[in-house]
């Protein structure tokens, strides 16, 4: 086994005073995280490690990567990268597909949200409308997105509403 750790990866947080980026070594990541504390899940852990990670200016950033010996190309593609995901979970946000009214590429529109747990772990049921025959059925929020419709277009069978 190497005792050569992996290289860090950046990671984009939109800030109120600009972006910022948080600096990720995966071992110490890992090792903060894993195994959760007790009555904790995975998601709580990772969320409480980037809570107590420092905000980076890209400035600082940058000063960052070259203490550790990564060359500014190398530093510039790592931006690129962390600014590109970014700007996709932005776009594809579970809060963005389980608003009211998001459509899927499918015409699943989503028409409300239910109290009532769904089927996959940590889910919610949300009612949903085939705009193709007018259909609507339940399916947990994490479906939404590539739902197809149960009745028209032999999707899984809908959550009981």
């Amino acid at each position: 086994m190497s005792n050569v750790g992996r290289p860090p990866f950046v990671h984009c947080v939109p800030h109120p005073e600009g972006e910022r980026f948080l600096l990720l070594h995966p071992e110490t990541m890992i090792a903060r995280t894993f195994p959760p504390k007790p009555g904790e899940r995975w998601p709580e852990a990772v969320q409480r490690f980037f809570e107590h990670e420092p905000l980076l200016t890209e400035d600082d950033l940058r000063a960052r990567l070259r203490e550790i010996g990564i060359e500014d190309s190398a530093a510039t593609a790592q931006i690129e990268r962390a600014r590109r995901v970014s700007a996709l979970n932005t776009e594809f946000s579970w809060d963005r597909i389980t608003t009211i009214g998001y459509r899927n590429r499918e015409g699943q529109e989503v028409i409300r949200k239910t109290d009532r747990v769904g089927s996959a772990p940590a889910q919610r049921v949300f009612i949903l409308h085939c705009t193709v025959c007018d259909h609507e059925y339940g399916s947990d929020g994490c479906d939404i997105y590539r739902r197809l419709c149960p009745k028209c277009q032999d999707g899984a069978p809908g959550l009981s509403t």
